[in-house]
């Protein structure tokens, strides 16, 4: 697959919110409870609007034109943060992940957007959050861990959107920016 890239379009978060968050995680980590989680490191954490897939380098300028032409119609704006809940379900989950309220839609107006004009799979719904980490293998009972973790609350500023290549394999993913696109800025001619 050394001919595609795994790409993907996700909102960055701020340095604040990076550093409040990580210092919480870091007191989580050692927890035996959470001991069946493999960590993102704070440097990856994003919040994805849209998994685009394995991708030929030649469709990139297609895909940016179409994150311009979203991007372009898309007001700045922010929204709150908070509280940590568990995928599909704390009793067995394979995502432990950060709160985003998306309570006037704009981020789910975003993702539809990219969704569209991308013309993917709009089956699956969009549930913002940020994902702080993943079971290492079978699904994790987080029940009781869960309501011990106090994660700090924040406001995730929606100004950019960016199209992001994933590096797979030797550790961790490692996530490039491939372009940046501000919402509400004009498509470039």
């Amino acid at each position: 697959m050394s001919d595609r890239w795994r790409c993907f379009v996700a909102v960055p978060i701020g340095d604040r919110m990076r550093t409040d968050l990580a210092r919480a995680v870091s007191e989580w980590r050692d927890d035996p409870a959470l001991s069946g989680l493999r960590w993102a490191e704070p440097d990856a954490w994003h919040v994805t609007l849209a998994f685009v897939g394995w991708t030929a380098p030649a469709d990139v300028e297609r895909i940016v034109s179409a994150i311009r032409a979203v991007a372009e119609r898309a007001a700045p704006t922010s929204v709150p943060t908070g509280g940590i809940g568990a995928f599909p379900s704390p009793g067995r989950a394979r995502v432990l992940w950060y709160g985003i309220e998306d309570s006037a839609g704009a981020l789910v107006s975003l993702a539809g957007g990219l969704h569209r004009a991308l013309a993917m799979d709009p089956s699956q719904a969009f549930r913002a959050h940020l994902t702080l980490a993943r079971a290492r293998r079978d699904p994790v009972n987080l029940r009781d861990a869960i309501g011990g973790l106090v994660a700090p609350a924040g406001t995730l500023a929606i100004e950019e959107i960016r199209l992001m290549r994933s590096h797979l394999g030797g550790g961790p993913p490692r996530y490039e920016t491939l372009e940046s696109v501000r919402l509400g800025a004009p498509l470039r001619v």
